[in-house]
């Protein structure tokens, strides 16, 4: 499955992907905030797994072109945070990609366990493909917004984990290059090529690790 490559026939199974992919991901983003004392996106409706608070229509109709989407972002008032500011902020961006990276793993298992047991074999084919394709989808989005959101590029969580972790005398270099990130950022995706060299790389190493880790644990209760 490549998903570079734009098919009309995959857009559901797309869609119900990466639905479910952005509103985990932004949930973990307030719910890391939150518990550190910041309730700012908890009070704007936006602690929660329902995707239409967390919808950027532009960024949902990019989804059915092509493997990039965005949801609106989390807003968040580091102010707010117990202990350390800065940590809190490196804490929070990492929550969005590290629950992708977990739900690509929960879904390889459950594709591996729905193979194995024989489940879709009672059901007619149409149905079995669009769950085995939602499945695929839900392992390939989630690693694919992993792999994207740590790019160290403005204003990606990558680029905040990596500014926020570094001395506070580079600061003004960060600042300076959050004037370029977004340029940078819609280069890399629009340019064509340069996408699925970036990400497809990267991609394919970590679904193969996904997959591998999904074995071994369902190998532990089969």
């Amino acid at each position: 499955m490549d998903l570079f490559h734009f098919d009309w026939k995959t857009v559901p199974f797309r869609m119900i992907a990466f639905v479910i992919a952005f509103s985990l991901h932004e949930w973990a983003h307030a719910f890391v905030a939150w518990k550190l004392g910041d309730n700012t996106a908890k009070d704007e409706g936006r602690l929660t797994i329902n995707p239409i608070p967390h919808i950027d229509p532009f960024g949902l109709i990019l989804i059915l072109f092509g493997p990039f989407g965005w949801a609106k972002p989390v807003p968040i008032n580091p102010l707010h945070f117990r202990g350390n500011k800065r940590l809190g902020i490196v804490y929070v961006s990492a929550a969005g990609p590290l629950i992708n990276l977990v739900l690509s793993i929960l879904f390889a298992i459950v594709y591996i366990v729905v193979g194995h047991a024989g489940v879709l074999d009672g059901m007619s084919e149409k149905w079995a493909d669009a769950i085995e394709l939602t499945l695929r989808y839900c392992v390939i989005i989630n690693t694919a917004l992993f792999v994207f959101n740590l790019l160290p590029i403005a204003p990606l969580d990558g680029y905040k984990i990596l500014r926020f972790l570094s001395p506070r005398r580079w600061d003004r270099f960060f600042y300076n290059l959050e004037l370029y990130g977004p340029w940078i950022l819609l280069l890399l995706i629009f340019i064509p090529g340069v996408s699925a060299t970036i990400f497809g790389i990267p991609m394919g190493f970590i679904i193969m690790w996904v997959q591998e880790i999904a074995i071994k644990i369902v190998t532990l209760f089969v």
